[in-house]
């Protein structure tokens, strides 16, 4: 008979997935918003989502670069 173990969680700090995970979330509803054809700003960021102020201004640039990044299409 075959048994499985679970594995150990992985010993990251809470506050790195936690930020980390804001910036993907943000990226993603980047894209949305603008697969939309809204456009997106720190106020209709603000307006469609569940962000603070705070969030956006901390983590915007960085989840906007994201965004980008995923936006780019590889061809060929």
């Amino acid at each position: 008979m075959i048994t499985t173990q679970q594995r150990p969680a992985p010993s990251v700090p809470s506050g790195i997935l936690t930020a980390q995970s804001i910036v993907d979330r943000m990226a993603d509803k980047m894209l949305e918003m603008g697969m939309n054809s809204t456009a997106v700003t720190a106020d209709t960021l603000f307006e469609n989502s569940d962000f603070t102020r705070e969030d956006i201004d901390k983590h915007g640039a960085e989840a906007a670069n994201l965004a980008r990044h995923r936006a780019v299409r590889q061809v060929g």
